[in-house]
């Protein structure tokens, strides 16, 4: 479950900053592969949340996992959002935050 995300840009990369709690405590996240997007539409993340490495098929205590977070730098100079699909699943939609040295500003 995804409960925070963030996404700034400075210098030509977009650093998105994800913060979110797992399922269970037998589940694990990585992040499988980013897009910049180009100019045309939104830069995207892919995640995978599932089970651990040998957990597969072993019964898991039911409760929330720990929280987790992670970092991913996206080399686009363009997009005005980042989408973040989740196993393949639409998430959310988030907006660049430009960082100069004027200060920070929204793209719109």
């Amino acid at each position: 479950m995804l409960t925070e995300a963030d996404a700034f840009r400075y210098g030509g990369f977009i650093t998105v900053r994800l913060i979110g709690q797992l399922p269970t405590p037998c589940d694990e996240v990585e992040e499988l592969v980013h897009y910049p997007a180009n100019g045309i539409g939104s830069a995207r993340i892919f995640l995978r949340v599932g089970r651990k490495p040998g957990l597969e098929n072993m019964y898991c205590t039911q409760g929330l996992g720990r929280i987790w977070s992670m970092n991913s730098e996206i080399r686009d100079n363009y997009s005005k959002t980042v989408e973040i699909f989740i196993n393949d699943h639409f998430v959310r939609k988030i907006r660049v935050i430009e960082i100069t040295y004027e200060g920070w500003h929204n793209i719109h």
